[in-house]
């Protein structure tokens, strides 16, 4: 009897070896991987949780489960690799310490999972993207494409409202539909 409890607590304690270590910050998958349900689950936990977690070594814990270590980044400002992204992600709280994303929209398939999410905070820190902090205040939105491979998020391409943000920032030179456009509620 207590050979088959030990063998059922191993079973299950094995069942997600990947999550063990950031059991207590993600939840489990709805659905086993290869499904969209799972894919939703990678997209929701990186854009709704990991992004909004504060703490740097619990980000670590959460990126080591849902990206691949060999994550293809199409992103140029963002360096390749896991460990590209998890050096990249503490740059936006240096620059914005109170950075908040809200997720809006989950969509998954088999193979890929799309999120778009908006991006909220206060620049009050070092420079973001070299211009000088003044506590402006951002608001924009942002849409990720990843495929998925072997139940982790393997490559990635994004989109930003940049001209939205850049308006925000104070940025000078734009056309004049640009910052139109920045002074008016985003329509989501």
């Amino acid at each position: 009897m207590k050979i088959l409890l030990i063998a059922t607590v191993l079973a299950s304690a094995l069942a997600w070896p990947t999550f063990a270590t950031a059991s207590n910050l993600l939840s489990q998958p709805p659905a086993a991987r290869g499904t969209a349900a799972y894919n939703e689950w990678l997209g929701r936990s990186f854009s709704e949780v990991m992004l909004n977690e504060p703490d740097q070594n619990k980000r670590i814990e959460m990126l080591n489960v849902l990206v691949a270590e060999d994550y293809i980044q199409h992103n140029p400002l963002v360096p390749e690799g896991r460990q590209g992204l998890i050096d990249f992600i503490p740059v936006i709280y240096q620059a914005m310490p109170d950075a908040r994303f809200t997720l809006r929209d989950v969509f998954a398939t088999e193979e890929r999972v799309v999120t778009r999410w908006t991006w909220q905070g206060t620049v009050t820190g070092a420079p973001l993207l070299g211009i000088e902090p003044k506590g402006q205040k951002l608001e924009f939105d942002a849409i990720d494409v990843w495929t998925v491979r072997d139940g982790k998020l393997h490559e990635h391409w994004d989109q930003f409202d940049w001209p939205r943000a850049f308006a925000q920032l104070g940025v000078k030179g734009m056309p004049q539909a640009f910052y139109d456009l920045a002074a008016k509620p985003a329509d989501r």
